[in-house]
């Protein structure tokens, strides 16, 4: 539920400030996104990166994620999630 919120919250304050497919490779979508650090806007932001594979049985999965906050080395962040929902809702995927 955090995450959502958080996620949420990115997004409605315009921090995610780029997303979009960095490259087609067969089945797989690679993603980047760079998303201002709240604690600190003038600080270089997060760079946001991740594969996301879509199969014809499976549809659309996630391979990979990372982030460069400390929560995101774990491949789980605030930041990522925002990045998903986004690409969920463009249809960028």
């Amino acid at each position: 539920m955090f995450l959502s919120i958080g996620s949420e919250r990115l997004l409605n304050a315009s921090h995610l400030i780029l997303c979009g497919i960095e490259e087609k490779c067969e089945a797989n979508l690679n993603i980047f996104a760079l998303c201002l650090q709240t604690s600190a806007l003038s600080s270089p932001p997060h760079e946001i990166s991740g594969i996301i594979k879509n199969s014809v049985e499976n549809g659309m999965s996630v391979t990979s994620m990372s982030c460069t906050c400390k929560a995101g080395l774990g491949g789980t962040c605030k930041h990522i999630a925002a990045v998903l929902l986004y690409c969920t809702r463009l249809s960028l995927t």
